[in-house]
């Protein structure tokens, strides 16, 4: 984790593997091609992010072959109480503010497996990111406050980027109810 919390790379990997597993046994090679394709889609290729191995995840107890059910890239995994419990803290992790490929990707994750959180651990969630979104926003605008900074395509950036947040937080807003 970086030192505000939020998750690297590599973490934003376990969290897509964990929150598949979450949802129901896998087999290896299967989990594996889920995981790279949903971050490729995201963040695009990326030697960053498919560095991880899954096998990693074994050693550290947060997944489990199912005893009987194959074994190397055919072996079938679930998740451990361990990899629940680390699920958990993937999912309640903050998010950096700014626009990234990794906030991206980590954004897309937890909406992805939200509904692993109970519903207040869902409810806050949701407010961390509308928070976020509103620290975003108040950032462009105090830019777009200062003259001295105008000029170009900047204001007409600013206009766009600040119009695309304010629809972020009515959607996050509703999704709160």
């Amino acid at each position: 984790m970086y030192r505000d919390n939020s998750l690297v790379p590599k973490e934003a990997i376990r969290l897509a593997a964990l929150g598949l597993l979450a949802e129901g046994e896998r087999v290896y090679s299967d989990l594996s091609a889920e995981v790279r394709e949903f971050a490729a889609r995201i963040v695009g290729p990326s030697l960053d992010l498919l560095g991880t191995s899954i096998e990693l995840l074994k050693f550290e107890g947060l997944i489990e072959a199912v005893p009987g059910q194959g074994s190397g890239d055919n072996a079938l995994l679930r998740l451990s109480d361990e990899g629940r419990e680390a699920l958990s803290g993937y999912l309640t992790s903050p998010l950096r503010p700014g626009v990234s490929d990794l906030n991206k990707l980590v954004l897309a994750l937890k909406l992805r497996f939200i509904d692993q959180l109970d519903a207040e651990g869902r409810g806050e969630q949701l407010h961390a990111l509308e928070v976020m979104y509103q620290g975003e926003r108040a950032r462009l605008a105090d830019l777009a406050a200062h003259e001295e900074w105008g000029g170009g395509l900047l204001d007409d950036w600013l206009g766009h980027e600040i119009d695309q947040i304010d629809r972020r937080i009515e959607w996050v807003r509703g999704l709160r109810g």
